[in-house]
């Protein structure tokens, strides 16, 4: 597995640049991963697999991304629609970012579940960032601001859940 990792890597990184395209044209794309929620209703850390449809904006100072994620497990749901800002930390074809952005969505970790604005924390790298094909690794940390309801428990006050989510994705 980490050898094709590394040789997607290689792969993306030599191949030439789209001198055709301006940096303003999206790079739309797919990431899989997982998340887990470290504060949850349900108690435990439930997890969830599943993935992200995205476009990515290039300005070369700044990357912004729309982005759909949608996660599934055994006792964690996560459907979101969000924005995202960026902060390459450099203009090569292997660049890390860091940033952070704002989803609305429902959450869903144990307990009632919850529809709210979930913020989040994210760092990662891109590499192919002027080729024809785009690896984005990232791993970001969020915030569901609106309380779920505990199962059974009506007059708790509710859990907002929070945690890492980890993702890798390709774009074209």
């Amino acid at each position: 597995m980490a050898r094709t990792l590394l040789a997607a890597l290689a792969l993306a990184a030599a191949l030439p640049a789209r001198a055709d395209l301006s940096p303003k044209v999206p790079w739309i794309g797919v990431r899989l991963g997982g998340l887990y929620a470290v504060g949850s209703a349900g108690g435990g850390e439930p997890g969830a697999g599943g993935g992200t449809l995205y476009a990515l904006f290039d300005g070369r100072d700044f990357l912004a991304d729309v982005a759909f994620d949608g996660y599934g497990g055994d006792r964690a749901r996560f459907f979101a629609l969000g924005l995202g800002a960026y902060w390459p930390i450099g203009l090569g074809r292997v660049t890390p970012y860091l940033g952070g952005g704002l989803k609305a969505g429902y959450t869903q970790f144990g307990g009632e579940g919850a529809f709210g604005m979930i913020p989040f924390a994210a760092g990662g790298v891109v590499v192919g960032r002027e080729g024809y094909v785009q690896l984005r690794a990232e791993v970001a940390w969020f915030v569901a601001l609106a309380r779920e309801g505990i199962t059974g428990q009506p007059d708790a006050q509710g859990v907002r859940a929070n945690g890492p989510m980890f993702t890798l994705g390709v774009a074209l």
